[in-house]
């Protein structure tokens, strides 16, 4: 089963608290995660051991998988330990002030289960694309 390590970042101009109001709000990840269709909050609390179930598509197929708070604090970082899904693994966002705004990163390590016979270097690409995108989605939800 292949590892993959992808991080993809943008420049947006608001203070890290309007970012993360957005980024880590689980709710609101319909409106900038393409993948995601819609969440249902176990846990309603922004805090370790908080968990949320996500139902999406992926290539066409149904798709659905869960995240648990790892670690947050907040509005810098927040890691979810995903499990149950197409990729097991973690997924961290930072955000950090920069010139006039914040840069805003998304970090996904970790093993997919449903391509695992694909090479590392042909799912990290796509991924890197996809994750660029909804950054870009995010950063016109904040500055808009």
């Amino acid at each position: 089963m292949p590892t993959v390590d992808v991080t993809a970042d943008i420049e947006i101009n608001a203070a890290p608290a309007d970012i993360a109001a957005i980024m880590f709000d689980p709710q609101r990840e319909p409106d900038w995660i393409k993948a995601v269709q819609s969440v249902e909050l176990i846990d309603p609390a922004l805090a370790p051991g908080a968990k949320v179930r996500h139902r999406g598509a992926l290539l066409g197929h149904d798709v659905a998988w869960i995240t648990e708070v790892e670690t947050v604090h907040f509005p810098h970082v927040l890691t979810l330990r995903v499990s149950d899904g197409p990729f097991n693994g973690t997924v961290r966002y930072e955000i950090q002030r920069s010139g006039a705004g914040s840069r805003a990163r998304v970090r996904n390590v970790g093993a997919p289960t449903s391509f695992a016979f694909l090479p590392a270097a042909m799912i990290e690409g796509p991924m890197r694309a996809a994750m660029a995108e909804d950054l870009a989605r995010l950063k016109t939800l904040v500055e808009g």
